[in-house]
């Protein structure tokens, strides 16, 4: 074997183990594994909160153990095992809390139900809204229906001009 067959050889080998640890990376499970008794555990809170009823005790412990990002933001969620809103199945969970409440909370389920049924099931009206002591209850429609409960933050606006 010639020194140039054996550079293109060990680049090929080095190549072949790239990509088998970049797939690996990306079809690994997530650092944070979170399992059925883990859901069972926050998943009521959720459930109020994606309904608008009531907003989440994030000091509880179960509510802690939600997957977050590198910046502690609460990661999207796949239920691992079913989960209703309003009685319709919930394909996934995705929670923004600003820290500061500047910028309010929103709590939003991605549905495996059509819009007609979301309507229906979270009793919004025809523009697909319904505000509620909590917040705004609003249906998102795009390839599933999404909806989401938005809290009001405390930012304030009232006061800025632009000179």
């Amino acid at each position: 074997m010639t020194n140039i067959q054996g550079k293109s050889h060990q680049r090929g080998a080095t190549i072949k183990i790239l990509t088998t640890l970049l797939v690996g990376a990306l079809f690994a499970p997530a650092a944070q594994a979170f399992d059925a008794a883990q859901w069972q555990a926050v998943a009521p809170a959720i459930q109020a909160a994606v309904e608008c009823r009531a907003k989440p005790d994030t000091t509880a412990t179960a509510w802690k153990a939600l997957p977050r990002d590198e910046s502690g933001a609460i990661e999207a969620i796949k239920p691992p095992v079913p989960f209703t809103v309003f009685g319709l199945p919930v394909q996934e969970v995705a929670i923004f809390i600003d820290a500061d409440g500047e910028l309010g909370e929103s709590y939003t389920a991605t549905l495996g139900a059509n819009a007609a049924a979301v309507r229906k099931a979270a009793k919004l009206s025809t523009a697909g809204g319904r505000t509620t002591t909590m917040g705004e209850l609003m249906l998102g429609e795009g390839v599933a229906p999404q909806l989401t409960c938005t809290v009001a933050g405390t930012y304030d606006e009232s006061e800025y001009q632009e000179n």
